[in-house]
């Protein structure tokens, strides 16, 4: 995750909240002061994302053990050393992802209140989004003559949100109450990947631990708050489901790929 966009996206939080207060707060009087007492209430949210992934990889595709289960499997005449022809000498290898890019995401909200200072909160939604990947290939001089090459990949993703959460609420102070947000997340990539699947095959589903820092800020009509979200992937989204002899050396080059995903969400509720 590039530090500075990530800077920049929390400056903008407070930034947004100071505006909004400011005008509810120009008649001099507290906005919907029953708004909070409400049993269930609902609303909508836009908001910006940037997804990253968190990836270790092996040191050589041939410590990769799927791949020689897998050629044994096809080749009960197999023998290691024949990897090395399958991929001219590339063995030895990085990857990281290089450029972050904004995203998109959309919902509903179903609040249900719990107390003075808990809300449980559901809020499906979409997040649309991509990832770039880089490949650095070493080659291996002694099998292959040639130069290091870099290898570029892009893996969209169109997920369908399920996040469940409380919200544990801080003190109003007039139209602001501040707030911090605990729950889960279910995400199903409907993204079908035609060009990255040929290279790294992923899994469509994964589940996430969240947390988040908030801002209601209570206008004249209707209440609008400002969330910074992190999302959290527990699960290795890498399937290795095909024989070395159809996918690129590199796409054998990671251990475990897992989500994370970073939320500028703005409610209307």
């Amino acid at each position: 995750m590039n530090l500075f966009k990530l800077r920049y996206i929390i400056l903008l939080l407070p930034l947004i909240c100071s505006t909004f207060h400011a005008i509810g707060q120009r008649k001099g009087f507290d906005n919907l002061t029953w708004f909070d007492d409400r049993k269930l209430h609902f609303g909508f949210y836009l908001g910006l994302n940037t997804m990253d992934y968190r990836l270790s990889s092996y040191k050589s595709v041939y410590d990769n053990p799927v791949v020689i289960q897998q050629m044994a499997l096809n080749n009960p005449a197999f023998k290691p050393d024949l990897l090395k022809q399958i991929y001219q000498g590339k063995s030895s290898f990085a990857a990281e992802v290089y450029q972050i890019m904004p995203g998109f995401t959309v919902g509903g909200v179903i609040n249900v209140r719990l107390g003075r200072d808990f809300d449980l909160r559901f809020t499906p939604g979409m997040s649309l989004g991509n990832r770039h990947f880089t490949y650095f290939n070493k080659i291996d001089p002694s099998v292959y003559q040639g130069q290091d090459s870099t290898t570029y990949l892009s893996t969209p993703s169109a997920y369908v949100d399920i996040p469940f959460g409380i919200r544990y609420k801080g003190f109003r102070h007039r139209n602001l109450r501040p707030y911090i947000y605990t729950g889960v997340a279910l995400r199903q990539d409907l993204e079908n990947k035609r060009i990255s699947e040929s290279v790294v095959h992923l899994n469509k589903s994964g589940s996430f631990a969240e947390v988040g820092l908030g801002l209601d800020s209570y206008l004249e009509y209707f209440r609008f708050t400002a969330e910074f979200r992190f999302s959290y992937g527990f699960k290795n989204l890498i399937r290795h489901d095909t024989g070395p002899e159809n996918i690129p050396y590199y796409g054998y080059i990671f251990k475990e790929l897992n989500s994370n995903l970073f939320t500028l969400i703005f409610y209307f509720e």
